[in-house]
C-alpha cells in the first residue's frame, strides 16, 4: 500500500508538469474506485459512468488545482463527489453547496497553464467531430456550461447536447490513453484570435464604419440569438454599429479557440442614457471559414433587465 502511495504521488508529481502519460496512468489507477463513489452517489451504473468520464476531462481542465501530490488520490474523488453532486443538483433530488476542492478555482488559462497538458487538450479536441468540438469547449471552458444554454446555443435538443458530451469525452479519454503527442501549438491559434478580437472591439469602439467588420466576417455572415437573425455583414455590422454610437461597450472577459470555432465571452457596458440597452454578459460563438466568420450564434447567461417604470 506505501509502495502504491508512492507510485501516486510520483504520477501526481509528473501530471502537475504538463506529463499527460502520468496523468492518464493517475486517473486508470483510481478508476474503480471512482466509479464505485460515483454509483454509491447516483445509484445507476450509467449516470456513475457519465460521472467518471466528466471526472476525467475535470481532472485535465483543474490539474493545476492538485497541490500536494500526495493527495492525488483524495483530489480525484474530490473532483468526482463534486461532479456527482452537481449531476444530483440538475435532476432536483438534492440542493447543496459544491465542494471545495483545495483553493480557489482557477481561470482557464491558468488551469491550463502546463505547457505540454495544455498543448495536448487542445490537439486532442480539435481531434473530436465538430458539434461534440463544441459541446465541451461550451461545458468546460465558458460561463455557457448548463445543458440548457448550450441547447439554445447549437439549437438542439438537451438529449442531444448530453449525446454529444459523452461521446466527447469517451473519445478524449480515448485519446488519452494512446498518445501524448501534440503536434501543433494552440497558444499561438489563440493568441492570434485573441489579438485580432481585441484589435476589433477597439477600433469597432473608435471608428464604427462598416469597414471595420471586413477582415473578420464573411459578407453571408448569419448571426442570430434568442429573438432575432442577421443574415448579411451589413445588416449586422448596423446594428452592432448603433449600440456602439448609442455609447455602449464591449469588454472580452474571455476568449477559447479551436481550429474552426472561436467563443467570445463579452461584458456590456451601457451608457447613463440607456442603462438597460444591452444585457450585462454575451458569450458569441463564432463558426471560421477561411478565416473569417461564417455563422455566429450569441448567448446570454444574464437577460436584459426590464426597463424601469416611467
Amino acid at each position: 500500500m506505501e509502495r502504491d502511495a508512492v507510485h501516486e504521488a510520483e504520477l501526481g508529481v509528473r501530471a502537475q508538469a504538463g506529463d499527460v502519460d502520468a496523468l492518464a496512468a493517475l486517473l486508470e489507477l483510481n478508476r474503480a474506485s471512482l466509479h464505485a463513489t460515483a454509483i454509491r452517489m447516483l445509484g445507476s451504473r450509467a449516470d456513475a459512468l457519465d460521472a467518471v468520464q466528466d471526472t476525467c476531462l475535470v481532472a485535465l481542465v483543474r490539474v493545476g488545482e492538485l497541490r500536494d501530490p500526495g493527495a492525488a488520490r483524495a483530489w480525484l474523488h474530490a473532483v468526482v463527489r463534486n461532479v456527482c453532486l452537481m449531476q444530483l443538483r440538475q435532476r432536483r433530488e438534492l440542493l447543496c453547496e459544491e465542494i471545495e476542492l483545495g483553493g480557489a478555482t482557477p481561470d482557464p488559462e491558468e488551469a491550463l497553464a502546463q505547457h505540454a497538458l495544455r498543448e495536448w487538450l487542445w490537439w486532442a479536441l480539435d481531434a473530436l467531430a465538430p458539434d461534440e468540438r463544441l459541446a465541451v469547449i461550451l461545458r468546460y471552458f465558458t460561463r455557457c456550461e448548463s445543458y440548457e444554454a448550450i441547447a439554445r446555443l447549437t439549437g438542439v435538443p438537451i438529449g442531444t447536447v448530453r449525446s454529444r458530451l459523452n461521446r466527447g469525452r469517451s473519445r478524449l479519454h480515448a485519446l488519452l490513453q494512446t498518445t501524448s503527442e501534440t503536434p501543433a501549438s494552440h497558444r499561438q491559434l489563440e493568441g492570434e484570435q485573441r489579438e485580432q478580437w481585441e484589435d476589433f472591439y477597439r477600433t469597432l469602439h473608435e471608428h464604427p464604419t462598416p469597414r471595420t467588420y471586413q477582415d473578420l466576417f464573411a459578407q453571408d455572415v448569419d448571426v442570430g440569438d434568442r429573438s432575432a437573425r442577421w443574415t448579411c455583414v451589413r445588416d449586422w455590422s448596423a446594428h452592432e454599429r448603433e449600440a456602439i454610437n448609442l455609447g455602449v461597450r464591449a469588454t472580452i472577459v474571455g476568449l477559447i479557440a479551436s481550429k474552426d470555432v472561436t467563443v467570445i465571452e463579452l461584458d456590456f457596458t451601457n451608457p447613463a442614457a440607456a442603462p438597460h440597452h444591452c444585457p450585462p454578459q454575451a458569450t458569441f460563438v463564432h463558426h471560421r471559414e477561411s478565416g473569417s466568420s461564417r455563422c455566429v450564434r450569441i448567448h446570454y447567461p444574464i437577460e436584459r433587465p426590464p426597463t424601469a417604470p416611467a
